[in-house]
């Protein structure tokens, strides 16, 4: 059950990279620190006494802020995007140890309140010293002694409760995803990604269509980096590196199963994409060390399979269009005699 759970967070991160990569056809590397700053924001607004609810979503917040900053760089002052993402990438780790004040950050626990109290937790001090004066009970400290730090809304129990949580939360995502790509922004949106020169005849600016994209795409990698953390427990530096990797693994993984289904516009593929790679990454753990693997050599693997998938496709494609050019030229010759 803990390997759907991660795999469906991950689908989550995954999603938010099809939408930069597939849907506005922006390669976004700004993955990574979105990612990560997701998970800062989230745990350090819980060590500040925030609901875990209001901490999702200012993760979700923060990562739709660092999307628009790359979309803001790459179009207005015409740096590249995959340099922009590298950028706001850079840029966005020495933000995240300022956030979280140091390389890491664990998830507060619930303070228990205590069934019983001595007299001097109650009173501030001892019996002799309100042996001659009236005795006041100091409510206040008491009472700060009782109060709950944090409540996360994971429990990390094998009962159900967080997969149900986690199905909700990327239904709902997904849901109002699919809603917004069919509406006419959504639709302008898509057609920016297919043929940017061609939404210019509308009267709509390239430049607000790349700058929301990505600040869609980082906005879904934002709350999945918080989702990740309460879920982990901890924040750290270096949770999203290799984020961008594995939400392209996601996707190439749910395209091959799912084919040319394209249910929900394909918002599916990252999500079942993801499940997939978690549940690989575990095997490789648990059963890799008999053939020497290691879990390190994980995103290895991963960029390998990227490379190998993406190279059999193009040449697939060169060879169909051999073929059809070879045809073509069978068709001519014979049209001649």
């Amino acid at each position: 059950m803990a390997i759907l759970e991660q795999g469906l967070i991950i689908g989550l991160m995954a999603l938010g990279v099809y939408i930069s990569f597939r849907i506005v056809d922006l390669p976004d590397l700004t993955t990574d620190g979105s990612f990560a700053l997701g998970a800062a924001v989230a745990v350090r607004a819980l060590v500040s006494g925030l609901p875990a609810w209001v901490a999702i979503m200012l993760a979700a917040l923060t990562g739709a802020i660092a999307g628009s900053i790359t979309g803001t760089i790459h179009r207005k002052l015409k740096i590249n995007v995959l340099l922009a993402g590298i950028l706001v990438m850079t840029m966005l780790y020495s933000v995240n140890l300022r956030v979280m004040g140091g390389p890491n950050l664990p998830v507060p626990r619930v303070v228990p309140e205590r069934a019983t109290q001595s007299f001097e937790e109650m009173s501030g001090g001892t019996g002799l010293d309100s042996l001659f004066e009236e005795l006041e009970i100091d409510t206040e400290k008491r009472q700060s002694r009782t109060t709950v730090v944090a409540k996360n809304i994971f429990n990390n129990q094998l009962d159900g409760s967080d997969l149900l949580l986690i199905i909700v939360l990327i239904s709902a995502v997904v849901v109002v995803l699919s809603v917004a790509l069919k509406s006419d922004p959504g639709m302008t949106l898509r057609a920016f990604g297919s043929n940017p020169s061609g939404v210019v005849s509308f009267g709509i600016s390239q430049n607000v269509l790349a700058i929301a994209g990505l600040t869609i795409a980082n906005y879904v990698i934002g709350l999945s980096g918080g989702l990740f953390a309460l879920y982990s427990g901890f924040s750290d530096a270096t949770i999203g590196q290799g984020m961008v990797v594995t939400g392209l693994a996601s996707v190439i993984m749910g395209e091959i199963l799912l084919g040319r289904v394209k249910l929900f516009y394909g918002l599916l593929s990252p999500i079942v994409g993801g499940v997939i790679y978690q549940a690989l990454l575990s095997l490789a753990m648990r059963y890799g060390y008999r053939i020497g693997f290691l879990a390190s050599d994980m995103k290895l693997l991963t960029a390998v399979f990227i490379i190998t998938v993406i190279g059999l496709r193009q040449l697939s494609s060169s060879g169909g269009k051999r073929k059809v050019k070879q045809e073509v030229k069978r068709l001519w010759s014979n049209s001649k005699i």
